[in-house]
């Protein structure tokens, strides 16, 4: 396939996409067989050429890559799948944002770092969008576009072809506009039983409150309407909880925060060296950052998280599902960034299932936000039927 080139003034008008086919696009079915997919710009595709967000030259790119073509994206070509086109990303999956604007309102972000992703479903441009998570942008630009937004356990996709970052965090995501492409891709991308843990699991029967350390973060009706939710759906589980904020996962934020600007630097630093003129500023304070913390420090980090990662289970139990917040606002304007990750830290560090449902719309804005419900590592299928059951429950509620 030819690289095709879009008119943001006639055809991409919110910024979503590097390129892309319309013809394609058009296409509207309800199975992953001839779907189209948007493609986040940090994975490798043979269909379009791969930027990362950036000038750097294709050479450095492929270096970055490795292959021509991630696993992820084969995976879901042999399913039917069709690559529409590739996706607009935060300059190498951090945080110096693309031209992407919020479908929702121009004049705010989309979310980052996965903005086109994310974007391009909200426009309906394409059903199914890949993104990627480090902290928090898969759940985070879902949240912020009124999407379903699907955060894997960790190491549940294969990360063969996608630009690597940090690889104590770096997980693939998934962005939709319907619940059952999310279940369809999942069940594509887990592959073998290996990568499926938990499968054998049963629905969880717990439903947890966590308001967190950071509660008080959130605007009040945000927080009615999660307490609201909670209420609404015990009924629907044979215990219900609400969880005190619990010490060392709130230090998980902390060390999801060391890790991600450490590994980086570790991963990418030598792009500032090299092509100082070809990156941004913003990325340069990141690695900087990174750079800053030290070895030992980092070595702390890495080492809290697996600690964290290995007692999984004790924090959330393979029965229970949580709710908690999954951004600290609706999609904040274009100038302040692409958003406070906040909410997603701890539970990507953790590595355990993620996933924002798009059930509310704020009174005073209009824009669109979601809950975050959280299960077992290796729960992810557990965790999509739970998705389900919210939404039949209290989708278009209050």
């Amino acid at each position: 396939m030819i690289s095709t080139p879009l008119q943001p003034e006639t055809e991409d008008r919110f910024g979503a996409w590097v390129c892309g086919n319309r013809d394609v696009m058009a296409r509207r079915p309800d199975t992953l067989s001839g779907l189209p997919i948007g493609v986040k710009d940090v994975i490798a595709t043979r269909d379009y050429p791969t930027q990362c967000g950036t000038p750097l030259p294709q050479s450095v790119i492929r270096e970055l890559l490795e292959v021509d073509e991630a696993a992820c994206v084969s995976d879901l070509k042999r399913a039917g799948a069709v690559v529409a086109g590739k996706t607009v990303t935060a300059e190498l999956a951090t945080y110096q944002p693309g031209p992407t604007v919020n479908p929702w309102s121009v004049k705010r972000t989309p979310g980052g770092s996965s903005s086109g992703s994310a974007a391009a479903v909200a426009a309906g441009d394409v059903r199914l969008a890949l993104a990627t998570q480090t902290a928090g942008s898969t759940i985070r630009p879902a949240s912020f576009c009124g999407l379903y937004g699907f955060k894997p356990s960790f190491g549940r996709y294969d990360l063969t072809g996608v630009l690597g970052t940090s690889p104590t965090l770096d997980t693939l995501g998934l962005m939709a506009d319907e619940l059952s492409l999310i279940e369809a891709a999942d069940a594509v991308l887990a592959g073998s039983d290996a990568r499926r843990a938990g499968v054998s699991l049963s629905a969880p029967s717990r439903l947890v409150l966590y308001r967190s350390a950071n509660w008080a973060r959130l605007p009040q009706e945000h927080q009615q309407r999660i307490d609201a939710l909670a209420q609404r759906l015990v009924s629907k589980f044979s215990e219900y909880h609400e969880q005190d904020p619990v010490a060392d996962l709130e230090a998980l934020i902390g060390h999801q925060q060391t890790v991600h600007a450490g590994e980086l630097a570790n991963a990418l630093g030598w792009l500032v060296t090299d092509y100082e003129e070809l990156v941004s500023d913003t990325f340069k304070r990141f690695v900087m950052q990174g750079r800053d913390c030290g070895r030992s420090t980092l070595d702390t980090s890495v080492r809290a998280i697996h600690r964290a990662r290995n007692s999984a289970h004790e924090y959330i139990h393979p029965d229970a599902v949580w709710l908690t917040p999954a951004v600290t606002s609706v999609a904040p304007p274009l100038k302040a960034g692409t958003g406070d990750p906040l909410f997603c830290r701890q539970w990507t560090a953790l590595g355990v299932p993620c996933l924002t449902v798009p059930l509310w719309r704020e009174r005073l804005t209009g824009l669109p936000f979601g809950p975050q419900l959280i299960a077992a590592r290796g729960a992810d299928r557990q965790l999509i039927e739970v998705g389900r059951m919210v939404m039949e429950q209290c989708g278009g509620g209050e």
